[in-house]
């Protein structure tokens, strides 16, 4: 079987869409021409596995141009799985050339993410959205199937298309479970991994450090990821500067997605403050499943899709609120010899939020 995966918006070495999909089709002795747009230079090759990386200065339009004429040149394919709604004109160019099944994988709520993200005036981002809406309605005929990360994803859509969404959340595989108990020497050691922006807390996670700090001297946080704007992480850069910070929080760039794991494996608190918003109302953090699994205790944002997983395991704070959150951080911190938290949000991953099990849907997709 030959598959043709295709993402034009995600890093390479994506969790999802190379770590746990990809993986497993190669596993099932899947052939696989994959297809990236990215500035990560990275050389994903090997036995049955061709990756084509482009620019990301290319328009989307141009870079579906170039996969076209390298797919003109290869052998019958199966299956093409696309990865962002930007690339349903692809699926309309190759569905009937190469009569093929199309899977349509939609990763995020991007009407939330429109709706928080823009500068644009309300009725600018509606009529946008709608525009989008009435695109993406046109394209669909040409999908064969539906895969969604999480299950508020404009499910009703679909179905009213006649389609059956296969609901693949982001869960971690087990060999990621943390193995050996962690050192007591990173009791103080804070964490948060993921994209860095005003809407995830981040300001207000750096902000509630001097009092983390008066209260535990030892605290440290890490920040891993791609700051939203460059004004932004100007902004969060000052303020580590201005509250004398710099000792105390560690900013660090997108990293491999298996060295997150070490950072996580070193970390005693996983932080997830995200602001209460459309977005953060809708999706559910990856961040959540890969804390559990790393054996950190976890303060969190009280939102509903965190909820949908977990109750009496995490330490909630209230969000858009500093001084829940310090307070959070602060509880977590005088709990970290009580480990029957981290104990049953362990065993929930190797039990029931876990890839091996949400694999087996996947692979039906394929008819595998």
């Amino acid at each position: 079987m030959t598959i043709i995966v295709v993402s034009c918006n995600h890093f390479p070495d994506d969790e999802r869409i190379y770590h746990r999909q990809i993986k497993t089709l190669l596993d099932f002795g899947a052939t696989i021409n994959y297809f990236t747009r990215s500035s990560i230079k990275i050389n994903l090759n090997e036995d049955r596995l061709r990756h084509f990386n482009f620019s990301n200065n290319l328009s989307v339009k141009k870079y579906i141009t170039k996969v076209l004429k390298i797919l003109e040149k290869q052998k019958v394919s199966q299956f093409l799985h696309i990865h962002e709604p930007e690339l349903l004109p692809l699926a309309k160019q190759i569905k009937h050339r190469l009569k093929i099944k199309v899977i349509y994988d939609v990763h995020e709520d991007l009407d939330a993410m429109y709706r928080t993200f823009s500068q644009r005036t309300k009725l600018v981002k509606e009529a946008s959205i709608l525009i989008k809406h009435i695109t993406e309605r046109r394209h669909l005929s040409f999908v064969d199937n539906v895969i969604l990360a999480n299950r508020p994803l404009r499910r009703t859509l679909y179905e009213h298309k006649g389609f059956r969404p296969v609901i693949l959340e982001n869960f971690p595989q087990k060999k990621y479970v943390i193995k050996i108990p962690k050192n007591a020497k990173h009791n103080y050691s804070i964490i948060y991994h993921g994209h860095l922006g005003p809407e995830r807390g981040i300001h207000d996670l750096v902000m509630a450090m001097p009092q983390v700090i008066s209260k535990n001297p030892f605290s440290k946080l890490t920040l891993i990821g791609t700051f939203r704007t460059k004004e932004f992480e100007q902004k969060i850069r000052k303020l580590i500067s201005d509250y004398e910070l710099k000792e105390k929080v560690r900013i660090k760039p997108q990293v491999p997605y298996v060295e997150i794991w070490d950072e996580l494996y070193h970390s005693a608190l996983g932080v997830i403050p995200f602001q209460n918003n459309i977005m953060s109302q809708n999706n559910t953090p990856t961040k959540l499943f890969e804390m559990m699994a790393a054996g950190c205790r976890i303060v969190t944002s009280d939102l509903p899709p965190i909820r949908n997983f977990l109750s009496n395991t995490v330490h909630w704070t209230i969000p858009n609120d500093i001084s829940s959150l310090a307070s959070g951080i602060i509880d977590a911190q005088s709990s970290l010899k009580q480990t029957d938290w981290i104990d049953s949000n362990i065993e929930l991953i190797n039990k029931k939020y876990n890839w091996e099990l949400k694999s087996v849907d996947f692979l039906n997709v394929y008819n595998l």
